[in-house]
């Protein structure tokens, strides 16, 4: 080996470490062994895998910027986007084996799942498990059951969710440093609980981590607490309470500028003042959210935020809730179709428009048996 160049073995050990703080979202020292292996990798030994092992730990570093803080906030500059890093990936990804295997799936799943593509994500996953005899580290595989019980929440697949989420549970919370996983396993303990109707459990999950949240002084997971709780009243029909969580979440979102959970927020607070008859305060959260959803480049919600203008806001505008079910059609997020048809079919019916309100409760059962059917759909191959 000519002097001075560095065995491609130790800048993987080092790559290891930055990947245990982008776990743990240890952002400033994750930041710091980032900028360290950057001018290792310029005196390394020729590694084509350890390349691309740094290339998907860039993607994953990324992924967490993304989710636990604004950019603006951290000071970070100049950080490559996702889609950026996902073509770098798939480049290089030629006769991949094993653990590198599993990596690759397994953060293209994550991925998909930041887009809303949830039959996307968990088709990586499947395909991520078949390697996942590969991963020795406990962690990592705590890593894995949270994330395909993220998706398969999202998909409505209860059962699935609640297994992966109890083993990844089970395993964060005998570590000492891994407190955010443990928050964000309440919150997916919370939300499959409340779709079984347990409210009162979901409750307990969502301010244990509001709790914890507050500790840790992690403003985007107070936030997310807050519209947890707020959800748990919306499903049992107590508005007043409701709002006043969405509320908090709003003001925690916009006072630490995390725009991007901004819309869903915005949403709901909106639907609830349509469906309570204060038009006025509906058209300004409206108005405001539809904004964060431009700002933010998050179409669904901006679809979203159509549908109820076509919904309350033009009498009501039978193409513009169409256009709006169809997109959600081309992305399989049925369970959305399901909460949006149900929300027309109680609009029409109150209006005593009968025939209306009963083509949209087929509409609703229609979405559940397409969540039901959705399973094999993840079988896809890759």
């Amino acid at each position: 080996m000519k002097s001075g160049v560095i065995p491609s073995s130790a800048v993987g050990q080092k790559i290891n470490e930055w990947y245990r703080y982008i776990r743990t979202f240890s952002v400033p020292d994750a930041e710091v062994l980032k900028a360290e292996i950057q001018q290792e990798l310029k005196h390394m030994q020729h590694d084509s895998n350890l390349l691309l092992y740094y290339s998907l730990m860039e993607f994953r570093h990324q992924l967490m910027l993304d989710y636990l803080e604004p950019l603006e906030k951290l000071n970070i500059e100049d950080q490559p986007s996702l889609s950026e890093l996902s073509r770098n990936i798939d480049s290089n990804q030629a006769d991949l084996k094993g653990l590198l295997d599993y990596y690759v799936n397994f953060f293209r799943g994550m991925y998909e799942f930041d887009k809303r593509e949830f039959i996307s994500a968990i088709t990586y996953y499947k395909q991520a498990e078949k390697k996942l005899s590969f991963v020795a580290d406990h962690i990592e595989r705590a890593e894995f059951y949270f994330k395909i019980a993220e998706a398969y929440y999202y998909m409505k697949q209860t059962y699935f969710s609640l297994i992966n989420i109890k083993n990844a549970y089970e395993i964060y919370v005998e570590q000492e440093t891994y407190n955010v996983r443990i928050i964000q396993c309440h919150f997916v303990f919370g939300v499959n609980l409340m779709d079984e109707r347990n409210f009162e459990q979901a409750a307990r999950h969502f301010k244990l981590a509001l709790n914890m949240a507050q500790a840790e002084q992690k403003a985007q997971l107070v936030g997310r607490a807050y519209y947890n709780l707020g959800l748990c009243y919306y499903n049992q029909d107590l508005l007043d309470p409701a709002i006043d969580y969405f509320e908090k979440a709003v003001s925690t979102f916009e006072s630490s500028r995390i725009v991007n959970s901004l819309p869903q927020a915005y949403f709901l607070i909106t639907l609830i003042y349509y469906k309570q008859g204060k038009h006025d305060k509906a058209s300004e959260y409206h108005k405001r959210g539809y904004e964060y959803a431009k700002e933010t480049d998050d179409a669904d919600y901006a679809v979203k935020f159509e549908f109820l203008q076509s919904l309350y806001q033009d009498q009501p505008n039978e193409e513009g809730i169409e256009r709006c079910f169809q997109y959600l059609k081309n992305k399989n997020m049925y369970a959305d179709i399901e909460d949006l048809a149900l929300e027309v079919a109680k609009y029409y019916y109150e209006k005593k428009w009968f025939k209306l309100s009963a083509s949209y409760f087929l509409q609703v059962e229609e979405a559940r048996k397409q969540i039901q059917r959705s399973e094999g759909l993840y079988e896809i191959e890759i």
